[in-house]
């Protein structure tokens, strides 16, 4: 399996993902064109999948586009479609357009899916497992808290794209308005770095190969920032990569 953070962040998201039957996107945030852009050597238009995590316009604003070209597959929750636009739901009803649930399992091709249920203001937020031929990568970002029900279910991956959106300090030190800091420090906000160093402490020992940083804010946190709060904590005992995912460029491929 391989996979690449193309775009991650409150600006677009999208994550690229490669089995030998299947090309997959989770999320449409940005355009295929800006995508083929940041990684020329993916023919984008060869995608047979899209996974949708939830309804925001950061994660949904170009599927009618990315759809059309593709033609692809696209799973969402049920919940998440009724929220899109009238004009989404109408188009969307002209391709291969699937309901899945939290808590399911689905076989696909060569790869499997599980779903998590999280926990964000939307109509509903779904965390995924990827598997393929032994190989393992789960995607969790967009939640106020992570449920203790999954830590098991995300222990002993290759691969982990884990949110760490904010610097509390450098968040509530902002300008952004006090409604808008509540909403994000909420149980259906976003994973602190804190937050997200707790959760690492527990499960990175079983991450076999590398950690992904992602949905980072570009006013509320920073390199630094994610250094000190998160990294320089898990350096001792994880011995695999941690690399931080962007908003403007793509990561590299991992291939696990």
């Amino acid at each position: 399996m391989k996979f690449c953070v193309v775009a991650s962040g409150s600006k677009g998201n999208m994550t690229y993902i490669e089995t030998k039957e299947a090309k997959i996107l989770i999320d449409a945030g940005i355009t295929l064109s800006e995508a083929k852009l940041r990684l020329p050597e993916i023919d984008f238009s060869q995608i047979t999948d899209i996974f949708i995590t939830h309804e925001h316009h950061d994660h949904t604003r170009y599927l009618r586009t990315v759809a059309k070209k593709t033609r692809a597959n696209i799973y969402l929750h049920k919940k998440a479609f009724i929220r899109l636009p009238l004009e989404v739901r109408a188009e969307l009803k002209n391709y291969n357009t699937f309901f899945i649930e939290e808590n399911g399992h689905y076989q696909f091709k060569d790869f499997e899916v599980l779903t998590l249920g999280l926990s964000h203001d939307a109509a509903s937020n779904l965390g995924y497992i990827f598997t393929s031929n032994d190989s393992s990568l789960a995607y969790v970002t967009d939640t106020g808290f992570f449920p203790q029900q999954y830590i098991e279910t995300i222990s002993n991956i290759d691969a982990l794209i884990i949110e760490a959106n904010h610097s509390v300090e450098t968040l509530i030190g902002s300008n952004r308005h006090w409604v808008l800091k509540q909403r994000i420090l909420s149980e259906r906000g976003h994973l602190s770095n804190q937050d997200c160093y707790e959760l690492l402490d527990v499960v990175s020992p079983s991450i076999h190969k590398c950690i992904i940083l992602a949905h980072v804010s570009e006013d509320c946190n920073s390199d630094e920032a994610i250094y000190m709060e998160v990294i320089s904590k898990l350096t001792p005992n994880f011995k695999g990569e941690i690399l931080i995912a962007r908003q403007k460029e793509a990561i590299k491929i991992f291939e696990i």
